[in-house]
Order: structure tokens, then C-alpha cells, then sequence
């Protein structure tokens, strides 16, 4: 496939997979994830199939601790340079598949040494910064951000056909030259993959005044992030374990190779299923209930496993976890992007990223280290996303009958945000203005004393009148202090 024929390939994108806005991602996507899949059946033929499963554990052990290590790391690291750096979404994403290109290359050559340890370890996260970035920069291609469900559905359409296609490929080139020759044709792909994002129009932030830090603060940290963050990261670790769980039952029972990559054929499946079944779900049901509903099919399915475990429900799990994992995704991605502040939404993704990562990687620890039999290990696992499910469950009826604090201070945060902003530019006499409006704002919901208001109008008069900055500063912080009260 050429560039010039992926990227032409708008008009039958449109048609194939719908009208979407961002359509400019899509050829980006799909060379990132065809490399993305010819990298995972690489690893898996060197890691896994090729040795018994005692060998197999401390290798997938060594390589999911080291994996740990760039999760950790990417929050501080990666955030920063994406939201502060000038065109740093396009550039930052060039950055990572090209990076990518060239380490595919390098561990073609390293697969039966120990640098393939450090070298996947660059892999993942150049990997990580790419979905960073990819994340950040998809809201600025979106003009109606209720339309972030859809959009983001037919991006990842797009990179789970040409994810199984490379990897229906990677695995012949598996058995026709091995592990390296599949590296290189990831190169190739990855290689494209930057040249396509080459061609993405530069990220240009709006004119708005920079976000404060109690507004970002309060948002990322708001029952609808957090909420959707944890079910999140409920999908991502019984994922995490579920694989190799059921990898590792079905290895030890001399269950050919052909199964397990069936199962793992049928969670791809299920993903690309889920792509065209979460912009339906999203017209009848908010994001939130998604997550829940996919959490419920996981341990439905999980429950019946747990009561007979063999070939044809270890392939109903795998396209469970498929395709809860893709309508889950679509609607987490579609709260944070509309709740994120935008101006640190970079930083916001990597650090959600990060947990979420993480819960992937204990949940394939847990697997890997308990050596649960297969019925203990799926009855767990419908327990724990069962109770999860009824945490959720109980907490939407509780804020639904509850008044949440951060809804009704929104309007005195947004004021406060300018106020803040505006004093940030130098213009401090009309940051207090702004600032005095958001304390009248605040005082219709909490009933402050009239002459703490009094007060503050009083003191922003003199110092307006005599150009004390100071005072000013001190009035504006006042107000900051009122609000976070207001908060908690």
C-alpha cells in the first residue's frame, strides 16, 4: 500500500467507515497500527510460542516489569512537552512512529539478547507518547466535540483492519523468515505512519486565555474523569489478565498454537465490532453507563467460562474483552476530551494513560504469578468486575439524587479562571473585577456574609484608586480561597 493511495483514500473511508471530521488521522492510524501489529506477533513468537511454558513465565515476568518502568515516568515527562511545545501534537507524533521505525529496525537484530529488554522498553514508550499525542491532538480536528465518540470510533476502525491484516501477515512472515524479518516490515509501516503525519495540518490552540490551576485541578479531578478513569481501568486489568490467564490454561493443556492466537484473533474481532456498536450506544446512553455496560458483558461472559472452560467460551471471552474494551475506550475517550481542560490536555491523557497501563499490567502480573486453575481465575474475575459494576451502579444513583459541589460552582470556577488568567497578562485592576464577579457568583449558591463582600469591594476600590498591586494580588487569592472552600 502507498502513501499517496492511503492517503487519497478519503472518499471510500467515508463511505466504509462514515463521515468522519478527523479523516486526515486516518492514514496515520493505520500505518501505526499495522506496525503495531507486526511488533505484538514478533514478541509473541519470540516470548511465548517458541518455549515451554516454564520458560515462557520469567521472560513475559521480565518484560512486563520492565514495561512498568515508562509508565511511571510518561505523566511528567511526556505531558509537558506536548502541551508546551510549539505544534508539539504533529510534531510529537512524527517523533514517536519515526522513533519507532528505527528501533523496529535495531531489534531485529537483538531478539535472542538481553537488549531486548531496554529496546522494547523504548518501544512502549514511544508507543505511549504516540497515543499521548494522537489523544490530544484529535479534539483540535473535531468542531462538535459531541461528535468525539463517533470520530474516535472510526479512527480506531481504521487501526483494527489494518492491525489484524498486518498482523495475518506478520505471522506468515513469522514462519517463512522469522521474528526479524517481521521488525523489519514493522519499520516499513511505522516508517509511512510518520510520513503521514507529516502531512496533518499543524495544531493551533485557540485564542482562549490559559486554564488556572484550581479550574484544571477540579475538572481532571471530577466525579465524571475519575468515575470513568476507574471503570476504565477495570476493562484494562481484567484484560491485562484474561490474556495470559487463558493463554497460559490453554498452553498447559497442550492446546495447539492455532487456538490461542484464535482467541486472540477473536478479541481483535470483537474491538473492531465494538467500533461500530459504540456510536449507536452513545446516541441512547451517556458514556458512563457504556463503560458500566461493558464491565457487565465481560463478567457475564467470564461467569460462564468459569462454569465450563473450553475452545468455544475461551473465543466468546476473547471477543467479550474485544469488544468491552472498544465501546469502553470510545466513551472514556469522549469524557476526558470534553472534560479535560484543554489547554493541559496532554498532560491530562498521559497521566490517565499511565493508570491506565499500569491496571493492565498487574492484571497480567496477577496471572502470570498466581497460577490460578482456570475456573478460580475466571470466578475471580467475574467477582471483581461485578462489584465493580455495582460501585458504579450505586454511585450514578447517588449523583443523580445528590447536588455535586463542582456543578454548582462552575460558573464562579470559570470566572475565577479568567480572573486569574487576566491577572496573569498584567492587567490586575480588571483580573480583580473579574475576580470580584466570580465572589458574587459564589455568594447566590453559598450565602456569604455580606460584609465579607462588602469587604473585598471596599478593598478592591482603594487599591484600584491608589494602583496596589499587592492588594490586588491579595484580593484575587482571597476569592481563589473562597472557591476552593466551595469546592471541597
Amino acid at each position: 500500500m502507498s502513501l499517496a493511495m492511503a492517503t487519497n483514500s478519503g472518499g471510500i473511508g467515508r463511505r466504509l467507515l462514515g463521515d468522519a471530521r478527523a479523516s486526515r488521522m486516518f492514514p496515520v492510524q493505520a500505518f501505526h497500527s499495522m506496525g503495531e501489529g507486526l511488533f505484538a506477533v514478533s514478541l509473541v513468537g519470540s516470548l511465548f510460542f517458541n518455549v515451554s511454558v516454564d520458560a515462557a513465565r520469567p521472560r513475559i515476568l521480565l518484560y512486563l516489569a520492565i514495561t512498568m518502568a515508562p509508565f511511571a515516568v510518561l505523566a511528567p515527562l511526556i505531558g509537558p512537552v506536548i502541551d508546551k511545545f510549539k505544534g508539539g501534537h504533529r510534531a510529537i507524533l512524527i517523533l514517536s512512529i519515526g522513533g519507532r521505525a528505527a528501533m523496529a529496525l535495531l531489534l531485529a537484530t537483538q531478539l535472542k539478547t538481553l537488549l531486548l529488554y531496554p529496546q522494547a522498553f523504548v518501544m512502549v514508550v514511544l508507543a505511549k507518547v504516540y497515543g499521548v499525542a494522537r489523544n490530544a491532538l484529535v479534539p483540535s480536528l473535531v468542531d462538535d466535540r459531541d461528535h468525539l465518540v463517533v470520530v474516535n470510533s472510526h479512527l480506531a476502525r481504521v487501526g483494527a483492519v489494518a492491525g489484524v491484516i498486518a498482523a495475518v501477515g506478520g505471522i506468515g512472515i513469522l514462519e517463512l523468515g522469522g521474528a526479524g524479518w517481521v521488525l523489519r516490515a514493522g519499520a516499513v509501516c511505522y516508517g509511512l505512519g510518520a510520513i503521514a503525519a507529516s502531512r496533518l495540518p499543524p495544531h493551533r490552540a485557540p485564542d482562549a486565555i490559559t486554564g488556572s490551576p484550581v479550574v484544571e485541578a477540579t475538572e481532571m479531578h471530577g466525579p465524571g474523569v475519575l468515575a470513568a478513569t476507574k471503570g476504565m481501568a477495570g476493562i484494562r486489568m481484567a484484560t491485562g489478565f484474561t490474556v495470559f490467564h487463558v493463554g497460559f490454561t490453554l498452553k498447559s493443556a497442550g492446546e495447539p498454537s492455532l487456538l490461542i492466537g484464535s482467541v486472540v484473533g477473536m478479541t481483535a474481532l470483537g474491538g473492531f465490532a465494538g467500533t461500530f456498536v459504540a456510536p449507536r450506544l452513545r446516541r441512547r446512553w451517556d458514556p458512563q453507563l457504556m463503560i458500566t455496560a461493558s464491565l457487565l458483558l465481560v463478567a457475564l461472559v467470564a461467569s460462564v467460562a468459569a462454569l465450563r472452560f473450553h475452545a468455544s467460551t475461551a473465543l466468546a471471552l476473547g471477543a467479550a474483552l474485544g469488544l468491552a474494551g472498544s465501546v469502553g475506550r470510545r466513551a472514556f475517550d469522549g469524557v476526558v476530551q470534553v472534560e479535560a481542560p484543554h489547554t493541559q490536555r496532554g498532560q491530562a491523557f498521559a497521566g490517565l494513560e499511565t493508570r491506565l497501563e499500569v491496571a493492565w499490567v498487574i492484571g497480567a502480573l496477577i496471572a502470570v504469578i498466581a497460577r490460578a486453575p482456570d475456573w478460580l481465575g475466571l470466578l475471580l474475575l467475574t467477582t471483581g468486575l461485578g462489584l465493580l459494576s455495582a460501585d458504579r451502579l450505586i454511585g450514578r444513583w447517588t449523583a443523580s439524587h445528590l447536588p455535586l459541589a463542582s456543578t454548582r460552582v462552575a460558573v464562579p470556577l470559570r470566572l475565577l479562571e479568567t480572573a486569574e488568567a487576566v491577572a496573569a497578562q498584567g492587567d490586575r485592576q480588571q483580573a480583580v473585577l473579574v475576580a470580584l464577579a466570580a465572589a458574587d457568583a459564589l455568594a447566590t449558591i453559598e450565602a456569604l456574609p455580606t460584609d465579607e463582600i462588602a469587604s473585598l469591594r471596599r478593598r478592591a476600590i482603594e487599591a484600584s484608586a491608589s494602583n496596589n498591586q499587592e492588594v490586588e494580588d491579595q484580593l484575587i487569592r482571597e476569592v481563589h480561597e473562597l472557591v476552593i472552600q466551595a469546592v471541597k
